[in-house]
């Protein structure tokens, strides 16, 4: 395994009216190639502020974030959006699906906007759906399936692309337990398949004590 992200000394403020906030001081964070880290902690304490700043969403006040051995501080919007474009997949809590889409369409975008050929696409795509359980609702829009079937789409969508870093972001919180273990089970056999790194904000103790590393934000 090889690291490739390396957060140093990262100072992190917020301001609110005339008071500035500190989420992050002088905090570190490595991980390697594959592993599953969860960040757990309190509503409010950073969790997806942190996530927002390893996929180069949010910006940071002093420290050095290093990835894929490049150092990403100084880099543009656009060759930021380009590195999440190439290397990470996401997943929400509130699932993210485009609504005038339908499954096979939702999972397909990926391919599509990285230019894989529209036809290619909704193959591969159909592929992915049948792999999650999901080929006889892969004409059906997101209003018309289940929560879990929504969120089984949202990580089948994070997916196809085999990015080397999956982000997300209390990706159980809308779902009862037999669901949340069912999505769980298809994004770990996902991530384990492809060697993906799985970073993720989470609540639930037991997902937590899945991952091989732990980052705790009080």
């Amino acid at each position: 395994m090889s690291n490739f992200i390396k957060i140093n000394n990262l100072d992190k403020t917020f301001s609110q009216g005339d008071r500035r906030i500190e989420i992050f001081n002088n905090f570190n964070l490595e991980v390697e190639m594959g592993e599953f880290v969860s960040i757990t902690g309190p509503s409010g304490s950073g969790k997806t502020t942190l996530l927002q700043i390893i996929a180069m969403i949010d910006n940071f006040d002093n420290g050095s974030y290093n990835l894929f051995g490049q150092d990403i501080s100084d880099y543009s919007n656009v060759e930021k959006c380009n590195m999440r474009l190439q290397n990470f997949g996401f997943i929400y809590q509130s699932f993210n699906l485009l609504e005038d889409f339908n499954a096979l369409e939702n999972v397909a975008m990926p391919l599509i906007i990285r230019g894989v050929e529209k036809s290619e696409s909704y193959k591969l795509a159909s592929n992915m759906l049948k792999l999650f359980n999901l080929d006889h609702r892969e004409g059906h829009y997101s209003n018309e399936l289940s929560g879990g079937e929504q969120q089984r789409v949202a990580i089948a969508r994070a997916v196809i692309t085999k990015p080397k870093i999956i982000i997300a972001d209390e990706p159980t919180g809308n779902l009862d337990k037999e669901n949340s273990t069912q999505v769980l089970d298809f994004l770990f056999k996902s991530i384990e398949k492809d060697k993906i790194t799985l970073i993720m904000a989470t609540h639930n103790e037991e997902i937590a004590s899945r991952s091989v590393k732990r980052v705790d934000l009080e």
